[in-house]
């Protein structure tokens, strides 16, 4: 197995995690994910789950006195966000048979096989895709970073392990939700890695990483039941802003705010799946979540049955 897919899921992640499983499940048949569980209940409804192809990791299998020290003082989402380095380092040290690590925010969603992404790149240590912004919303990158930490590719060798523990320092000296003296959660930190660390590339495959902050960029259109972005295959879209209120209802809370029905519709769908999947399981789980600063922004839909 070469390449090993790696998420961090906390409860309030867990059924968009489970979509990002299964829509890889569908289009990259031979992969494998490994799924680092902050809760106890995250783990618990994982691991009563048909998850053939995952390896659970509880965090304390992390073993670092820096995570404990700095657990308290971080909300839950900077704390994951600080554990990034630490997991993919964890994967890449322990399992002999991974070469590359692809780290992935919870919230995306495969629409084909990324394996153009490790086949057409070449040498390379690490893997960046640029958040491509709006020319409108060029400036944001001074702030938010070039790079989208969502996606990322590390191959095993002795540099990215260099680099690795480079950004776990940087993470626990600062990770928060917020801009501060040129940081931006653990994100922003990816703008130095090219100058500080061979090998690092920008995956120039298309179709990678599509998001609010990029799609009025392209014109998307379905053909023979396959998604498209202009004249190339849509390969994943990166849901962020994308907040589950219940069951029946989620709010978008970045970008235009617009239902995109070539996205949100498959989408939704097989989120509802996953929540009345999970709910079997457990009548009393509650994965839904937004945050007190994003309600009064929020636009609310129904999802899709």
């Amino acid at each position: 197995m070469k390449n090993a897919f790696c998420v961090i899921l906390s409860k309030y992640r867990l059924y968009q995690g489970i979509a990002l499983y299964r829509s890889l499940d569908n289009k990259y048949p031979d992969f494998f994910m490994f799924i680092l569980c902050v809760d106890e209940e995250t783990y618990q409804i994982c691991s009563r789950l048909s998850l053939e192809k995952a390896i659970l990791i509880k965090g304390k299998e992390l073993y670092d006195k820096r995570l404990i020290d700095v657990k308290n003082s971080r909300r839950l989402n900077e704390y994951c966000w600080t554990l990034k380095p630490f997991f993919i380092s964890h994967i890449l040290y322990n399992y002999e048979f991974i070469e590359n690590a692809v780290s992935l925010d919870a919230d995306i969603f495969f629409f084909q096989s990324p394996s153009p992404i490790f086949k057409r790149q070449g040498d390379f240590n690490v893997l960046l895709s640029e958040h491509n912004y709006l020319e409108k919303d060029m400036g944001v990158a001074e702030y938010c970073g070039k790079y989208n930490s969502g996606f990322i590719v590390f191959r095993k060798c002795s540099t990215t392990m260099k680099l690795l523990k480079w950004w776990e320092e940087k993470c626990i000296e600062w990770c928060f939700d917020g801009i501060g003296e040129g940081r931006f959660g653990d994100q922003k930190y990816l703008d130095n890695f090219e100058d500080l660390f061979e090998g690092v590339r920008l995956i120039t495959v298309p179709g990678v990483n599509i998001a609010p902050w990029n799609e009025d960029r392209y014109q998307f259109s379905e053909r023979s039941g396959e998604l498209y972005i202009n004249e190339n295959k849509l390969i994943f879209y990166h849901f962020c802003g994308l907040r589950l209120i219940d069951k029946s209802t989620f709010a978008l809370v970045i970008g235009s705010q617009e239902i995109n029905h070539y996205l949100h519709i498959p989408y939704t769908k097989a989120l509802r799946q996953v929540i009345l999947d999970i709910e079997k399981l457990d009548p009393e789980f509650n994965g839904y979540s937004i945050e007190d600063h994003f309600k009064d922004r929020a636009k609310s839909y129904k999802i899709s049955k």
